[in-house]
């Protein structure tokens, strides 16, 4: 013999049931939420760091290339033939904002690139008309 609870609290025993089930979901959804929020904040992050050092690279690879320079003038007893190309190479790596040197990173963000091309092509056109 079972007992049973009045069908008033079996009623209410079941909307307790669905409500405690609605907030089961919501703290489920909650929570993927929260994870998606940090692992969207670590990817910018991440992102951030990457384009730090491409530019960090960048400079160095300039900051030698005119090294270099100085040295190859010196090792070629004044000859600065060669500075004709590698100091303007050398200085706009150094001073550019522009993504000049080519790694997986560059790659990586072609379409960034092209999109900040066209969107300073357009500005261009507007500045003429």
């Amino acid at each position: 013999m079972t007992i049973r609870a009045p069908p008033r609290k079996e009623k209410e025993r079941q909307a307790m049931r669905a409500v405690f089930s609605n907030l089961e979901d919501a703290y489920e959804a909650g929570y993927a939420d929260g994870m998606a929020e940090i692992r969207k904040r670590y990817r910018g992050r991440q992102e951030k760091k990457a384009r730090r050092w491409y530019y960090i690279k960048q400079k160095l690879y300039g900051v030698a290339l005119l090294i270099a320079t100085v040295f190859a003038v010196w090792v070629l007893d004044g000859d600065a033939t060669i500075a004709i190309i590698t100091v303007p190479l050398g200085v706009s790596c150094l001073f550019s904002k522009e993504m000049l040197i080519v790694d997986k990173y560059y790659w990586e963000h072609e379409d960034e690139r092209e999109a900040y091309n066209n969107e300073k092509k357009h500005d261009r056109r507007r500045v003429r008309l």
